[in-house]
């Protein structure tokens, strides 16, 4: 078989890293330079400090850049060495811990270097466990490896293979990256293929990285290719020439002959019928809401304002002008929408009034009225500039992020405060409503209490019709009948005059002879104007503002759906918000927004068009010029059933309509933010319920698990193939492990119940049931952590280190939140505590496991390799007596005697490894070292291992297939000859996806990598001596279905195709055994990747 070589030939500036199976969101605050190393003399290369591949031989050293501050500390908490990644290193482990179990070299234990998975051995030492090497946080191998880093500083000629040194490099991307810096060259390798005649003429596809790897969010460009810019008065620019437009449209209408021909001008009749309906229906509806809530915009109970019902009226036309005309002129998209003050801040200027007045008290009223209205024309420029920034800088969506349930509150406050103004209006109340028991006798007093509830009933009447009813036409039509009612039983039935029934309070009062529409602009005297008065309301004003805002982006949606507009652009309606706003108010007026009922009523009736808008405007302007005289004539019932209805709705909106719905602590916020606005303050109203918001969600937040999953070992299982013996081994101790998958943000309130169930795993009960030697805790799905869950595992890592159990970090990047919360709190220096070293750090969960796993065959071949002592390895006689002879008890605590091997005398982890260990090595007809089944010495035999004379390639086809057939050396002897040995140097690639499956594998020495790459993501396998590979394709005669690369030397069996053909010719038994187990191994593998893709994605 051919092989394939990448050799670095291209320009370094084409270089960008596609690391094994993370993605492309790889930065530059990954990488760092190794300074330590160059200093000493060494070949000057970078480090990876996210490097998918583990080797660390050129990796290790020091890494100097400075992490971000805690700014809780107020302090400069600073690292000798940035943490950096413990998994250089722990690959070559593998490989040399599976070299172990195949006897192809003696075992030795590694420098520098404590094994976690045998905490007992260092109980006698300082601080229980072994801290990393003293330089940082040093690999696991950095000290062995270190000395494989090539000195040499000559350029790398093209032709140069990548070998464990640039490990660090995906094998299998189109693209890799040089990371030193003193190589400015980037170059794109390419593949060298060996030609022979089987190789193709055209070049195969190699793995695409597009698809699920590609992480990199494609940017918007327009036609030129550059990337959009925020240009602020093109914008703006472009809003106003879109009205001009419509205005010169309107003109070039008018001019055109064609529409004064006898059809046009029948259709246009047909079309003006319509339209003068509609603008006599949105008249007919802002004269009512004028006279219901322009009529109280000023506080009537005070002295004062006693007078300014009129005024309110005027300038509620004003703001009524003014809006519609921007809409309509094109401002907005919505052709048919219907501009109104808006009416929810009436409370809100209410509270201003009396908080000048309260500033002011002692001063003329023209002064105290000048600086009122003032304060109310600033904050509609103040809501009309944010209406103006946020459509602008196109952040519509950002008021989406206010939690409803508060906006729902501050909705049931406005109708609290509706209700109560409808009783003070309607009873003639002097002042505000006081709830003292004076004012309920004055509400129910003989003269008094059918002033207040015949509004009542009119407007609970209406409800009830509307309910049975859908017409749009029933309010209108309802409160035409109540005028009409009304003068008919004054004046037709009773014959009274209005004079007394104005006295007694069922008409208002007449104004003042010679008050223009206009009056209100003579209040402002802006000599007299109490700048302090006037600052003191600010926070009102943004207090009003913020809840103005926030009706816009709820209102506008919902009236695109109702009249079906398609090309809706809520920026470009908060433009539109912020022009008319700011225009009122520089006009004298007050805020106004586009009326979601309103409008459909109007569009429904046939006002869908601008020119009603327009022609809605003039008929609102003449209404306005007619002056404030015909308030002398509207019945006080009729307003206050309109004041009723509106506050009954809003009431009803705010808590009946989510009882039940929402959360109870949701609907206890919504109703205490009604009862502090309606009974206290609104502005403090909205700041308790934005309080109540967040202990709200801290609550309920901290009641769902931070823990997305948790697993045994024996689930969760790294996705390397490794020997069998290891295998065996790792099945009975692999439960010692565990991962814990946290999720989402972790924050003070979730932190608690990570912790707990941390402890919970190392009492005292769980422990001696379960031992755990490592905990993994995997931060792959968490977005972010607080100061607080940063704090709580630098103390769940200490509670952990006193049971000798090792906290591993898994899926950080340094670069991320995750990570630099982490370092800021120091739980990652490597020069901590030394009685608590740092958890180690790793990319992802599949390396933190391999890491484990090697500790814990660690732990087995050491074992495995210690020979009985002198007295021990005496071959036992028969001695009469003996039983009653004593054994010296051994003085070292690591000896093999009763003290250290039999379970009853050592923790349970050390017991279950050390019986896993004999296990093992029995069903492999390999106990080479004594355990004593009791307190008494005992010795063992010393049985030679299995096949260790064996010639290849029978040595490692016995080995590899052991456990999996039941056929011994001489049946798997006809096998062997069919069997090429092959060498393979690093870096080459054996097949890759989609290659005709040619081959057979049977890894003697070496490390292969398998990556898978699917729609549905990628995956990779790392593959140790005594497994195989490849054997599900080529038995089944499919495609490969991934793509293997030499990650160091390796050396491989290879069975061929044309060879298995005639195996199966000659000795068709053994073939099929050789399927069989093939079949076997598939299965074993497929179990366990399938285990880990479900770990990962729980």
């Amino acid at each position: 078989m051919p092989s394939r070589l990448f050799a670095r030939d291209a320009p370094a500036a084409e270089q960008q890293p596609q690391l094994p199976f993370t993605g492309d969101n790889t930065d530059d605050a990954d990488f760092a330079y190794d300074q330590a190393h160059a200093e000493n003399g060494g070949h000057s290369l970078p480090r990876r400090i996210r490097g998918q591949s583990i080797a660390s031989g050129a990796l290790s050293g020091s890494y100097t850049r400075n992490p971000i501050r805690s700014f809780a500390h107020q302090t400069s908490h600073g690292f000798a060495d940035t943490p950096h990644y413990s998994s250089q290193g722990v690959r070559e482990r593998s490989s040399q811990l599976a070299s172990y179990a195949l006897e192809a070299e003696n075992y030795q234990d590694r420098p520098h270097r404590g094994s976690f998975a045998d905490p007992d051995a260092y109980a006698t030492r300082p601080g229980a466990i072994p801290s990393d090497s003293e330089d940082g946080r040093m690999s696991q191998d950095s000290g062995r490896w270190t000395d494989a880093i090539d000195q040499e500083s000559d350029a790398e000629t093209p032709e140069t293979v990548i070998g464990p040194q640039y490990q660090d490099r995906n094998f299998f991307s189109p693209k890799s990256q040089a990371n030193t810096a003193q190589h400015n060259k980037n170059v794109t390798p390419s593949v060298v293929v060996e030609d022979t005649e089987r190789t193709p003429l055209l070049p195969q596809g190699r793995l695409s990285r597009s698809g699920p790897q590609q992480k990199h969010k494609s940017i918007p460009r327009d036609s030129w290719g550059s990337r959009p810019k925020s240009n602020l008065p093109r914008r703006l620019t472009h809003t106003l020439e879109v009205g001009r437009e419509h205005v010169l449209g309107i003109g070039r209408s008018l001019s055109n002959p064609n529409n004064y021909t006898k059809d046009a001008l029948f259709s246009h009749a047909l079309e003006g019928i319509q339209i003068t309906s509609a603008v006599f229906l949105g008249l007919l509806l802002n004269l009512l809401d004028a006279l219901s809530y322009g009529y109280i915009l000023f506080p009537l109970g005070a002295p004062i304002f006693s007078n300014t019902g009129p005024d309110g009226i005027s300038i509620f036309f004003v703001s009524c002008i003014v809006s519609q005309l921007c809409y309509s002129l094109g401002l907005s998209v919505f052709k048919g929408g219907v501009g109104s003050e808006m009416i929810e801040v009436v409370p809100f200027f209410h509270k201003m009034a009396y908080s000048i007045m309260e500033q002011m008290e002692g001063k003329p009223p023209e002064a105290i009225i000048a600086t009122t209205i003032v304060s109310y024309c600033l904050s509609s420029i103040l809501t009309g500039l944010i209406f103006l920034a946020l459509g602008v800088f196109k952040l519509g969506n950002l008021v989406s992020f206010f939690p409803r349930h508060i906006l729902i509150g501050c909705i049931g406050g406005v109708g609290f405060f509706l209700i109560v103004t409808g009783i003070e209006v309607s009873a003639r109340l002097e002042g505000n409503l006081n709830y003292d028991l004076e004012t309920l006798h004055k509400l129910f007093s003989s003269d008094t209490w059918y002033l207040w509830t015949l509004p009542l009933a009119l407007a609970i009447l209406i409800m009830v019709l509307r309910r049975l009813s859908k017409s749009p036409f029933v309010l209108p039509a309802f409160f035409v009948s109540v005028f009409a009612i009304f003068y008919l039983v004054v004046k037709g039935i009773l014959h009274k005059d209005l004079e007394p029934v104005r006295n007694a309070g069922w008409i208002f009062e007449l104004p003042e002879a010679g008050v223009q529409f206009y009056r209100f602009y003579t209040y402002f005297k802006f000599g007299s104007v109490d700048a302090s008065a006037l600052v003191s309301t600010i926070p009102t004003m943004f207090a009003l503002s913020f809840f103005g805002i926030i009706h816009v982006p709820i209102n506008v949606p919902a009236l695109g759906a109702a009249v079906r507009e398609d090309n809706l652009d809520v920026n470009r309606e908060l433009i539109a918000h912020g022009i008319s706003n700011t225009l009122s108010g520089c006009l004298g007026s007050i805020q106004n927004y586009l009326v979601y009922a309103n409008s459909v009523m109007f569009v429904d009736n046939g006002g869908n068009s601008r020119t009603a808008g327009v022609m809605l405007a003039f008929a609102t302007t003449a209404v306005w010029l007619a002056g404030p005289a015909m308030v002398g004539y509207i019945p006080i019932c009729l307003v206050g059933a309109l004041i009723f209805l509106l506050g009954i709705d809003l009431i009803k909106e705010a808590l009946w309509d989510t009882f039940g719905k929402c959360h109870k602590l949701e609907y206890l916020t919504i109703l205490v933010i009604v009862l502090i606005m309606g009974i206290h303050d609104f502005v403090v109203g909205i700041f308790v319920g934005i309080v109540l918001a967040c202990v709200s969600y801290v609550v309920q937040s901290s009641r769902h698990s931070a823990i997305r999953a948790s697993y045994s070992g024996m689930i969760a299982e790294s996705t390397v193939r490794r020997p069998r013996s290891d295998s065996r081994y790792l099945n009975k101790v692999r439960g010692q492990i565990r991962a814990i998958k946290l999720g989402g943000f972790l924050f003070f309130g979730t932190i608690v119940s990570v912790e707990e169930y941390m402890r919970s795993l190392i009492d005292d009960d769980n422990f001696e049931r379960n031992p755990i030697s490592f905990i993994i805790v995997d931060f792959t799905h968490v977005t972010d952590v607080d100061f607080s869950s940063s704090e709580g595992f630098q103390r769940i890592n200490r509670i952990l280190n006193i049971k000798n159990v090792k906290m591993i970090i898994s899926g950080i990047s340094f670069s991320d939140p995750v990570g630099r919360a982490l370092q800021n709190v120091g739980l990652l220096d490597g020069e901590g505590d030394e009685d608590c070293p740092p958890p180690q750090i790793f990319e992802d969960l599949n390396t933190a496991l391999e890491s484990c796993e090697n500790e814990l065959l660690e732990v087995f071949h050491r074992h495995c390799n210690r020979r009985p002592s002198k007295q021990q390895s005496t071959p036992p006689m028969s001695i009469s007596g003996a039983k009653d002879i004593s054994t010296p008890e051994p003085s070292s605590p690591t000896s093999f005697g009763a003290s250290s091997l039999n379970p009853v005398f050592s923790s349970p982890r050390r017991g279950a490894r050390l019986i896993a260990a004999r296990s093992t090595m029995r069903e492999s007809g390999d106990d080479t070292f004594p355990i004593a089944d009791n307190a008494s010495q005992c010795t063992t035999t010393v049985v030679p291992p299995r096949w260790r004379n064996f010639a290849q390639p029978l040595k490692i086809i016995l080995q590899t297939f052991e456990d999996v057939s039941t056929k011994n050396e001489d049946f798997w002897q006809a096998v062997a000859p069919y069997f090429e040995r092959k060498e393979y140097p690093a870096g080459t690639v054996l097949y890759s996806r989609g290659d005709d499956p040619d081959g057979f594998y049977i890894l003697e020495k070496g490390r292969l990598r398998t990556e898978y790459e699917l729609d549905q993501g990628s995956f990779f396998e790392v593959i140790l001596p005594g497994t195989t590979c490849g054997e599900l394709p080529f038995f089944s005669e499919t495609d490969r279905t991934g793509t293997v690369a030499a990650e160091n030397d390796s050396v491989a069996w290879l069975l061929t195709r044309e060879k298995y053909k005639e195996l199966e010719k000659k000795d068709q038994e053994v073939a099929t055994e050789l399927l069989k187990v093939g079949l076997k191994l598939t299965k074993e593998r497929m179990d366990a990747i399938t285990s880990y893709v479900l770990v990962t994605a729980s």
